[in-house]
């Protein structure tokens, strides 16, 4: 932020009262303020436009003194790592944010905390409610942070899959057995790539979620991928890979339909199903397994990543 500040601005602070004082503050005149507090004052600037951090950094620029603080990379450092990780903010921040939500969700018991939010604003007016955000921490710093993390969590799946399968793949290639096309390591396949994994003895798809219950989005999936398997006439090798006993348990055992399952698949996927096996309406899921199916083998990752299970169901 390049915005002029001058030094009498800072006179007026002092007849202004000071905000509570959560992590950060700034020493004005004999008295710590919140940093981000000062900074509107002297700025004019909403709060939402920048952080505690960035209302230190500032400050700090103008001789205040300030709770410890490490300053970010430089602007020119920050356009460039911007530039490679996609990021608007950068690694420094990004981080800032990751710690930010980290340590409010360590504080807390996060369902006891906002039941007891809830019942402090019971009955509340602004003053109170005023209060009440402070006292919770609900935070303008706490939301820049929840959502610079919810920008960037989505990526998580991506992650986990291309490390499953990048680390499968040294445990189940077979002496000789070699990768014909560039596996996809990413979640979803192109038409170039149909297959999570292709090499001159197999094909294989890989479904790494964990089942939790309520799994129709990725009942849906695993069925497709079973389809696209069974739809190859290569005559390699095809498996399925899976986290846990429930995939394998409702692709053997479901009597939900196939005409179901590929409702949301492409009219390309439907199509050639149609055209090889028939109606999708004829089979049941258990049913389209036994018959057209008995050739893929479904793996079960737990067994090859262990870090994939989940803790044990009580009995």
């Amino acid at each position: 932020m390049e915005e002029a500040v001058e030094p009498s601005a800072f006179e007026s602070i002092g007849q202004v009262e000071p905000e509570p004082i959560r992590e950060h503050w700034v020493n004005v005149a004999g008295t710590r303020y919140p940093p981000k507090q000062v900074y509107q004052l002297i700025t004019g600037l909403p709060r939402s436009a920048y952080t505690s951090h960035r209302a230190l950094a500032e400050l700090r620029k103008l001789g205040l003194s300030t709770s410890v603080y490490t300053p970010p990379r430089t602007e020119t450092a920050r356009a460039e790592i911007s530039d490679r990780s996609g990021t608007t903010g950068g690694v420094d921040e990004l981080s800032e944010s990751f710690a930010t939500l980290s340590r409010f969700l360590t504080d807390h018991d996060l369902t006891a905390h906002l039941a007891a939010a809830e019942a402090a604003l019971q009955h509340s007016g602004s003053a109170t409610s005023r209060v009440v955000i402070t006292e919770y921490g609900f935070s303008e710093d706490l939301l820049h942070a929840a959502l610079a993390v919810r920008a960037q969590v989505g990526r998580l799946n991506d992650v986990i899959h291309a490390t499953v399968i990048a680390r499968v793949l040294p445990v189940i290639l077979e002496a000789g057995e070699v990768v014909v096309r560039r596996p996809s390591l990413g979640a979803g396949n192109d038409r170039s790539r149909p297959f999570d994994l292709e090499t001159d003895r197999r094909i294989a798809e890989f479904k790494v979620a964990q089942w939790k219950g309520a799994d129709a989005v990725r009942k849906r999936g695993v069925v497709s991928d079973l389809v696209h398997l069974a739809l190859d006439e290569s005559g390699r090798r095809a498996q399925l890979f899976v986290v846990g006993v429930r995939p394998v348990r409702f692709l053997t055992t479901s009597k939900s339909t196939i005409e179901w399952a590929l409702g949301r698949s492409s009219p390309h996927t439907r199509s050639r199903f149609e055209q090889r096996f028939g109606p999708a309406s004829n089979f049941t899921i258990a049913e389209f397994v036994r018959l057209h199916g008995e050739r893929i083998e479904l793996v079960d990752l737990e067994t090859l990543v262990p870090s994939l299970a989940l803790p044990a169901e009580p009995i």
